[in-house]
């Protein structure tokens, strides 16, 4: 079954294909709902940022939100820009999201779920406290959706981490294989740096 987001962004679609003027869809935009995500208004059509507002929203924008989304964002590989009255989130120079005081959307989907946990629906915003643990398990979920990220984590366990500690066993346990205990003691150092350099070659192209 798709989710609200996934409903909201079909029915934008159909909308524009039967020809109606970017107005009439923007005005006429159902409510879409799933558990705690409410997904009511179009923000911009380009980029397609969707999400929930209510004129009787009052959404406080202050430090303690600007920390929490800055938070979610730098989790998903985004970064944040304060630009009284709105918040925006970024995406390589690109706008992915938006928070304003009656309301919050988001062009992806998990980032607009984080939002809406955060923020809440409602008149005031429902203040969320992060604990160490729950802080590690989002941080690690959302590491793990990002593309970028995961590249950069497969990377490290399998071209630094695991020769490493290959080369470091293989010095301990086996010293003549690597040619004698001078050179066993600074191959994995040897390795480390080595497989570090290639790696960040690899990850900046």
């Amino acid at each position: 079954m798709a989710g609200a987001f996934e409903e909201a962004i079909e029915w934008i679609r159909k909308e524009m294909e039967g020809g109606k003027p970017l107005s009439t869809v923007m005005l006429s935009m159902p409510t879409f709902e799933d558990g705690e995500l409410v997904i009511n208004k179009i923000f911009s059509f380009s980029p397609l940022i969707i999400g929930y507002a209510n004129p009787e929203q009052s959404i406080e924008l202050d430090r303690e939100l600007v920390l929490e989304v800055s938070w979610i964002a730098k989790n998903l590989g985004m970064k944040t820009v304060v630009a009284p009255p709105d918040i925006h989130i970024l995406r390589d120079s690109e706008p992915v999201g938006i928070i304003r005081r009656n309301g919050y959307g988001a062009s992806d989907p998990v980032l607009l779920k984080e939002l809406a946990r955060r923020i809440g629906v409602g008149k005031t915003r429902q203040s969320v406290s992060i604990g160490v643990k729950d802080s590690w398990m989002n941080s690690l979920k959302m590491l793990l959706r990002d593309r970028q990220a995961r590249k950069m984590i497969l990377s490290l366990i399998f071209f630094i981490i695991l020769p490493t500690v290959v080369v470091f066993y293989t010095s301990m346990t086996y010293p003549f294989l690597l040619g004698g205990e001078m050179i066993s003691f600074a191959m994995p150092i040897i390795v480390f740096f080595a497989t570090a350099i290639i790696t960040y070659l690899y990850l900046k192209k």
